[in-house]
């Protein structure tokens, strides 16, 4: 048997090698449905996209790029990936789109095609102003700018256009307001007869198109300068609502422009000149025209999901046809296919004996690693048994504690005994929020990368809030907290994520705390090098507690096993150094520590931070109300309703008002001029995202923030889509939860902006 394998090989692949040259011959005789020539239609396939016929545009162009392909047509193959994404834009697949257009991008740097890149570049500044993506927006821009310049292309104007409708999805009234008057002067001193167009036909009426749209977003932030000043509105009023709508038939939001259009003429009729009786008509042609825009987008909707089905329908018939265009070839293939088997059931019976007395030896192998696998399966379930038993004992041990304290602040009538109570109630609170929060992230961020929020900050400012929140714990235990930073200049702000970043620093303080009965627990930060860009800094926590032996290394840092190396008596759910580990990851950065058994541990790990901009840091700026703002709290929870409640009212000129219901906070704001509405998320019957969606409808200006438990990154796209401005999440420190709600008072009228001391 064995002498026979070389001449098993030797038939096999004489067999195959027959096979491949044969299946070749077919194919090279066969006729394709691509042999005639294909051309790129663009002016049909803009038609197309105009009236709406996705689904026709979309399987000229899936032919027109297996053809490219099939015959290597790079120029076509880059052209219809560029329409495909436009296609996919007006199906609101955004990120399906961007795909197929940065696709088409590279192909064109690769043929050193300008006019290619200028259009693939367009549609990038397209998707991501309907995506509202303004970071990857910010970056293609000004490069797509650059090259339209370049080539005196139209499509110059047309990402003008797109940075104006930016501007205003992101309230930036000041950069609206300049593009705008910037773009209407253009077009005035612009010959567009002698532009140099980005495709083989001009379009018409491009530039009363474009005088249209910039003239009604130059209208917009004219008014909002001063909404009570009658002379901002004078561009408002100088549009003509029929040729606004005529210009804006290719737009999927001109409806909603024209909704716009009629609630600032209702604005100019009740705060620059009262007349209740016009203001009137124009809020409700204003309402009329949203609830139409409302029911339009449903009806896309609803007609993307029907055009996604006939398109894979359309992807599978296509299919068919080219089954059935090769099923002569097919038959031929069959043939030498089943002749090919049964070659290889005769040579794999020649064998089987061979295979047979293999797969045996495999079989006994693979029952003793089972073996092994299920000994350690038992052991990991052992594990978590014990695990779960010692969280059991963690959650209880502070909830005993604050239930006992709550019980003995109310009974105590000595004023410093309460005191203490109540430090070691808040203590008990921090552990169990803290505790808590790293079970959700040992889960969370095991499938998920933890996005960091980078802002500028000072790290010795992060470090002394951390040692304040662990300051109790310490005393608690009779321990010394210790801290040492090196110095640096006062005005130096850092980018970074001050939650994630605490969170390390509090895990391994606590974890400090916990197993040291006596001595002292410091923080050290020691400058280790800095440029003009960046500085890398080295965070030691030291203790002089049990300390860790070399052998238990291995497992200090994984969830659920870090527990052999302690005592028996030991606390603890394991999950801090694990978490510590994770985070660190996002700042690419990693962990150690030095220890020495009943002497002490240091744990150790350096985070290169980057410099805030110096200019925006002597910038910041707060707001002074000049009359009381008016804050609207919803939330059907009474408890957190009224902790929300009293913290409002702690900040000096805030008055606030609370309601338990979406609906009935929707006709408060309707009914009363309120400044920021604060929504918890989770609400019966119409939760938060409802409310703030509700709210935009007729309201576009008031901040919304949302309060909530929940953490993840699902949230925050839900909430950016709701019209929600900023997520809060619950238990929040007072004084970030203040800095917050005045940041967002800038944006109402009754607020002047003035230099603050202490935000610098």
């Amino acid at each position: 048997m064995y002498s026979s394998k070389p001449n098993v090989v030797i038939i096999l692949f004489a067999l195959f090698s027959f096979i491949g040259q044969t299946l070749k011959a077919q194919d090279d005789i066969i006729p394709s449905i691509f042999d005639k020539a294909c051309t790129f239609d663009s002016y049909r396939l803009d038609i197309l996209v105009k009236n709406d016929s996705l689904y026709k545009a979309t399987v000229l162009l899936n032919e027109a790029i297996s053809f490219s392909k099939k015959y290597n047509l790079k120029a076509t193959e880059a052209k219809s990936y560029n329409a495909m994404g436009l296609v996919l834009s007006k199906m609101y697949n955004f990120k399906k789109a961007a795909s197929y257009q940065e696709q088409a991008l590279k192909i064109y740097d690769s043929l050193i095609d300008d006019k290619g890149r200028d259009l693939a570049l367009h549609g990038l500044v397209r998707t991501y102003t309907l995506e509202k993506n303004n970071t990857k927006f910010d970056s293609i821009y000004p490069i797509a700018q650059q090259l339209s310049k370049t080539l005196n292309s139209e499509v110059y104007f047309l990402n003008l256009n797109h940075k104006l409708k930016k501007d205003y999805y992101s309230l930036d009234n000041a950069s609206l307001l300049a593009v705008s008057n910037l773009a209407l002067n253009l077009l005035k001193t612009t010959d567009f007869e002698n532009l140099n167009y980005s495709k083989s036909y001009k379009t018409k009426h491009l530039k009363a198109y474009l005088f249209q749209s910039y003239s009604y977003y130059n209208g917009i932030a004219n008014a909002k300068l001063d909404l009570n000043n009658p002379s901002n509105y004078d561009v408002i009023f100088s549009i003509n609502e029929n040729d606004l709508e005529a210009s804006l038939k290719t737009d999927i939001n001109s409806i909603r422009k024209i909704a716009t259009l009629n609630y600032y003429k209702y604005l100019y009729y009740t705060r620059a000149n009262k007349n209740l009786d016009s203001a009137n008509k124009y809020i409700l042609k204003s309402d009329s025209y949203k609830y139409d825009a409302l029911a339009s987008i449903d009806e896309k909707n609803i007609r993307n999901g029907d055009l996604i089905y006939k398109i894979v329908n359309a992807e599978q018939k296509l299919n068919l046809a080219n089954e059935k265009r090769v099923k002569d070839l097919k038959t031929a293939k069959t043939f030498i296919v089943t002749t090919a088997i049964m070659s290889i059931l005769l040579i794999i019976t020649l064998t089987i004996f061979f295979f047979y007395f293999k797969a045996k030896k495999n079989m006994i192998r693979m029952n003793k690693a089972l073996k092994g696998s299920n000994s350690r399966l038992l052991e990991i379930d052992k594990d978590r048994l014990e695990f779960f038993s010692i969280l059991s004992h963690e959650l209880r041990t502070p909830i005993y504690g604050i239930s006992g304290l709550a019980t003995l602040i109310d009974q105590e009538k000595d004023g410093s005994k309460r005191q203490s109570y109540l430090d070691s109630l808040i203590s008990s609170s921090n552990y169990l929020s803290i505790l808590i929060d790293n079970i959700l992230q040992a889960n969370r961020l095991k499938f998920e990368k933890k996005n960091l929020r980078e802002k500028p900050d000072k790290i010795r400012k992060i470090v002394n809030h951390v040692m304040s929140t662990v300051a109790i714990a310490a005393k608690n235990k009779g321990l010394d907290l210790e801290v040492h930073i090196d110095s640096s200049d006062e005005e130096e702000h850092i980018l970074v994520d001050k939650v994630a970043f605490s969170q390390i620093l509090i895990n391994l303080a606590y974890n400090a705390i916990r197993y040291t009965k006596e001595g002292h627990v410091a923080i050290n930060v020691f400058e280790k090098a800095r440029n003009e860009t960046d500085i890398t800094l080295r965070f030691e926590v030291k203790d002089t507690g049990i300390g860790i032996k070399e052998e238990h290394r291995h497992v200090v840092f994984s969830a659920f096993e870090n527990k052999t190396f302690l005592n028996k008596n030991s606390s603890g759910s394991g999950l801090g150094l694990y978490i510590v580990k994770t985070l660190l990851k996002s700042h690419d950065s990693d962990i150690d520590f030095v220890s020495t058994p009943n002497e002490g541990t240091c744990f150790f790990f350096e985070i290169t931070f980057k410099f805030a901009d110096t200019i925006n840091n002597k910038n910041a700026i707060s707001f002074l109300p000049k009359r009381d703002m008016r804050i609207l709290i919803v939330d059907d929870n009474k408890i957190n309703l009224l902790i929300t409640q009293k913290n409002i009212e702690k900040i000096k000129g805030y008055s606030c008002k609370t309601c338990s219901d979406g609906k009935e906070a929707i006709s408060l704001v309707k009914a009363k001029d309120y400044d920021l509405v604060l929504t918890d998320i989770n609400m019966p019957d119409m939760d938060g995202y409802e409310v703030a969606k509700h709210i935009r409808m007729f309201n576009s200006g008031i901040p919304i923030l949302a309060l909530t438990a929940l953490n993840s990154n699902e949230i925050s796209v839900k909430a950016e889509a709701a019209g929600i401005d900023h997520i809060i999440t619950k238990p929040y420190i007072f004084d970030d939860f203040k800095a917050t709600i005045i940041s967002y008072s800038g944006n109402n009228s009754n607020y002047c902006r003035i230099m603050d001391p202490e935000a610098i």
